[in-house]
Formats: structure tokens, C-alpha cells, sequence
């Protein structure tokens, strides 16, 4: 069980780093003014997948473009902040440099974790958003695959990377940034009837937070549009916006 943190726990997701190179003039400003206040804070931080819009651990290389949030997380980590990393749809080969080397706690499925006595179901939540597109399913689990992740380390880093983001731009066509947001109701219902109070949704880039029954969903919005996300703080969920400095 984790306690509720003095300073909050904070949400975040689909912050997309690397994919719109016009908004991130705006964004990563506002994206280390927000660190700034959780740093301070000690609050501990959960980012719900696709903090960068495409993610793989090559053995010996570190992508470089990266390397500035990576370095601010990991001072956060030192200075007493924790920060949990739920992998999302663009986070093809997650290793061990997040943990090992960055000081994140990294979960590749869904996460089932009780905060200040709550029980949350946390998730990306492509899953969910993108029920029965078989295509999209099988170029999913073909890129998630042993082979595909050998065979991309057998490409020069700069042919990789740039092979990667052409994946990247592909998927996020079908991204939901870009379509109607599906009717959670019944999957907020399954969870409520498995014991969770409060079920925490990326992807789906709409920021929304709604009750269904006695359970709270929050769908975090994203980092590109609304620069939207949750706090959990003495037992009160919000959805709330970073605009300017706090």
C-alpha cells in the first residue's frame, strides 16, 4: 500500500516529446516549470505512457533527443520525488535504463496499487480505446515482439530512430487525439465491481474525469493540446491544467 504523499500524487500522460516540434516550444517549458513544483513539493508522480512519442532501449545506446527530461526525472528521483512509469502504445521496448539508470519505477501493463487507502486501476488505456480494430491489435503485438525488437538493434541507431518515428506518425493516425472518445461507462462499471475506487486513463488525450456508481475515472488528457492533469490529494481526485507558472 503507498501512502498518500505530503505533496500530492500527480498524473500525467501522452506528452508525445519529439512529435510536434511547434508546440514543444510552449510545452517543455511549461513541462519543467510543472517539475519544478512537484520537485519542490516531494510529490510523487505517476506518468500513464507515451511520455515521448516513441520509446526503445538499445544495450549500449541512449537516444539523445531525450536526454534533458531524462536527467530532470532523474533529479527529481534524487531529491525524494518517486515517479512510476506505466508504459503506453508508443513505448515499444522498455528495458531496464528507466529503472536501473533513471531511478523510475516501470510497469508495462496495467498497474493495481492503493494510494492514501484507495484502491486505483492505472492504465494507458489503448486497449480500451481501441476495442476490436483487429489491424490495429496485430501491429501492436507484431511490434511489441522478440523478433522485431532483435532485428531493430541490428539497425544503426540514427536509421532506427528515424525508421521509428515514421511507426510513430503512422500510429498516431489512429491515434484518439484524432476521433470521438469511446463510451467508458461499461469498463468504469467492470472495474467498480472488482473493488477499485478510482481508475486512472491515458491515451485518449480528451481530458474528462466523471463518476460512474461509487468509481472515479479520470482520463488525463495530454501535453499537446490541454497540458491537463490529476491530482490525488488529501483523498480528493482533480482534473486540473498547467498554464503558467504556479
Amino acid at each position: 500500500m503507498e501512502t498518500e504523499a505530503d505533496g500530492g500524487v500527480y498524473f500525467v500522460s501522452d506528452l508525445h516529446l519529439g512529435a510536434y516540434p511547434e508546440v514543444e516550444r510552449t510545452s517543455v517549458p511549461l513541462l519543467m516549470d510543472f517539475l519544478d513544483h512537484l520537485e519542490r513539493q516531494k510529490s510523487t508522480l505517476y506518468i500513464v505512457g507515451d511520455l515521448l512519442d516513441f520509446w526503445f532501449e538499445y544495450r549500449t545506446v541512449v537516444p539523445r533527443y531525450p536526454f534533458r527530461l531524462l536527467a530532470r526525472l532523474r533529479t527529481m528521483v534524487e531529491h525524494g520525488c518517486k515517479i512510476t512509469y506505466v508504459a503506453g502504445n508508443h513505448d515499444y521496448w522498455m528495458g531496464s535504463f528507466l529503472s536501473d539508470d533513471v531511478g523510475l519505477t516501470t510497469q508495462t501493463e496495467f498497474l493495481d496499487t492503493s494510494i492514501g487507502g484507495k484502491r486505483f486501476f492505472i492504465s494507458h488505456g489503448d486497449g480500451i480505446a481501441i476495442t476490436g480494430e483487429f489491424g490495429y491489435r496485430l501491429l501492436k503485438r507484431i511490434l511489441h515482439s522478440r523478433a522485431v525488437s532483435t532485428g531493430f538493434r541490428l539497425l544503426h541507431p540514427d536509421l532506427g530512430i528515424a525508421l521509428a518515428n515514421l511507426i510513430s506518425k503512422m500510429s498516431r493516425k489512429r491515434s484518439s487525439r484524432n476521433n470521438n472518445q469511446p463510451n467508458l461507462e461499461a469498463f468504469i462499471r467492470q472495474k467498480a465491481n472488482e473493488g477499485f475506487d478510482y481508475v486512472i486513463l491515458g491515451h485518449l488525450h480528451r481530458p474528462k474525469l466523471f463518476e460512474v456508481g461509487r468509481t472515479t475515472c479520470l482520463v488525463i488528457g495530454d501535453w499537446i493540446d490541454n497540458y491537463s492533469y490529476g491530482v490525488f490529494n488529501n483523498g480528493k481526485l482533480r482534473l486540473e491544467r498547467w498554464k503558467q507558472s504556479q
